[in-house]
């Protein structure tokens, strides 16, 4: 019986042993990286920009609570899917995005959240680009986001609250979007999508 499991174990490892090819020399298995590869694949931040305000440099995430994106020191560094007029934040190897909309229901300072579906289909984004939502009936071409504190933050260090700046002539402190929110604190802004680091 000993010698039939010695026999089994060492036809086992001839037969793991790699291939010889033709010239007489032996293969070496090449060793796969699995099923998902996203993590070798370009990542990048979208970032406030210009570096010049108080945000600049500050990157694109969210609020887990509420959904609400933000702007905060240590945003999204990820694969981003731009297809259908959309932006699309997808972690490595997760099969769920999140895709960041604009908020249909508010009329000027437009808040920005992030949802497991897709709404907004107008955005206008690429890498080494300004993230710019085109033109709808409600609002022209614009680039410029607003950044606001909330009033009487629980903690230190809170993020920025993002909102899609549209033309208006609502003062920020009588804007219902802006309920809840430090309007003096607000500031203009752009948001900048990465080159990806090679």
């Amino acid at each position: 019986m000993y010698a039939f499991s010695v026999l089994a174990s060492l036809l086992a490892v001839v037969s793991a042993s790699p291939a010889p090819v033709p010239d007489g020399t032996a293969t070496i298995p090449i060793p796969t990286i699995g099923p998902c590869t996203d993590s070798i694949k370009p990542h990048a931040h979208i970032i406030a920009t210009p570096s010049t305000t108080v945000v600049g440099g500050l990157q694109l995430t969210y609020d887990s609570a509420s959904g609400r994106a933000t702007l905060t020191d240590n945003g999204f560094y990820s694969l981003w899917d731009f297809s259908n007029g959309g932006v699309a934040q997808q972690p490595d190897c997760a099969k769920t995005k999140l895709w960041l909309n604009i908020n249909p229901v508010a009329t000027e300072y437009r808040p920005l959240y992030w949802n497991k579906t897709q709404i907004t289909t107008n955005w206008s984004a690429a890498y080494g680009y300004d993230l710019v939502a085109k033109e709808t009936k409600q609002y022209n071409t614009t680039d410029t986001f607003i950044a606001c504190l909330p009033l009487n933050p629980v903690v230190k260090k809170v993020p920025w609250y993002l909102f899609l700046l549209t033309p208006t002539s609502v003062p920020l402190a009588s804007a219902p979007s802006l309920k809840g929110f430090d309007t003096n604190s607000c500031v203009k802004t752009r948001l900048t999508v990465e080159i990806p680091y090679p």
